[in-house]
Parts: structure tokens; sequence; C-alpha cells
């Protein structure tokens, strides 16, 4: 049985080289998005994926966080005894809890609460962006998160005998259900 609480872990969405499924840098401390992991997980990923299917996910999970990278590490798959959640995983969670993750984690980031108040974290290396910057920056990972959504639905439909735990009732037969619709929100009407 898995000992792991939420099915993406920090290390994970920072320590996986050039195969990462968030936009961030190598030296970035993971530290900073574990405490923010169950939020993206409970605001993008629950309102789809029902209770019992992701307990079941959480428990096949390897406790030991997954690398995909060899130059990084031994290959370690999410999901080593179980390929149709390691497909579901590698096609489609890993990069959507990373961007999740790291949505819920970048206000905090770029802001920092003291006991002198809220301030822009800035280091001698390089400049804040400042709030219009993290704006964009939330903005652009909301507009990824949004589109891949309806993806990872349409995945699942298109496989539902592999994934017997889902519940696609409201999702699969219906082709007018807006919550099947596939599609990027670019934020302007092209006329």
């Amino acid at each position: 049985m898995s000992t792991v609480d939420t099915l993406i872990q920090a290390s994970e969405v920072v320590n996986q080289g050039i195969v990462r499924g968030a936009p961030i840098g190598n030296r970035f401390d993971a530290s900073q998005i574990a405490p923010n992991i169950a939020e993206g997980e409970r605001r993008f990923l629950k309102n789809f994926i029902n209770s019992e299917f992701f307990a079941d996910l959480l428990a096949e999970k390897n406790a030991t966080p997954c690398n995909y990278n060899i130059d990084i590490g031994p290959i370690v798959q999410a999901f080593p005894t179980n390929t149709a959640y390691e497909t579901l995983w590698t096609q489609w969670l890993f990069p959507y809890l990373s961007k999740t993750s790291l949505f819920e984690s970048i206000t905090w980031i770029v802001i920092q609460i003291g006991s002198n108040g809220a301030f822009l974290n800035n280091t001698q290396f390089g400049e804040n962006i400042g709030i219009a910057g993290l704006k964009q920056v939330k903005d652009d990972l909301l507009q990824s998160i949004e589109g891949v959504q309806p993806s990872i639905i349409k995945f699942l439909c298109d496989n539902k005998t592999d994934y017997p735990l889902w519940d696609y009732t409201g999702y699969c037969d219906d082709c007018d259900n807006s919550k099947n619709k596939i599609g990027r929100n670019a934020g302007f009407v092209l006329r």
C-alpha cells in the first residue's frame, strides 16, 4: 500500500531534468511547492475524478517519487504494477498536476509574507516579475490547465474500460455536455 497522500510529490514536479511537468528551473526549491499540491489536486483534479478512483490511484501509486529521465537516476515508474494507470500518469496526469501545483504555489513564491508584511521576493541574481508578471504567469498556467482537462476526460472516456473506477456519468454519454469541450481559451475573439 502506498504511503503518499497526494498523487504528485514536490520532487516529481521539480526534479525531472529535461522531462519536467512544469516550466521551472533546475535549482527550484521543492519545499515551495509541497504545501500547495493538495490544493491543486482538490481544485483541478477532484472535480472530474471521483473519490473512489482517486483513492485507488493513491493506493496504487509508488511511494518512491517517479523518474523518467535516465540522466538524473534510474527510471522509477509511478504505477509499476498497473499499466493503465501508468499510461494515464505519463501522458496526462503528471504534466497536468505539475502545472496545477505550480499554479497554486506561484503567488506565494513571488510574494512573501513576513513579520514586516507582504513583500515581493527579490534576489541579487534576478529581478522579480512583480504583480503584473505574476498575473500573466498565472493566467498562462490557468489557460493551459483548463485547456488540458477536457483532453484528459476524453482520454478517460475513450479508455473507460481500462479505468472501471472512474465515474464517467455526465462526461462520456452526452456529446453536448460542456464538460467535454476540448480547446484553449486564448482570451480574445476573432471575427
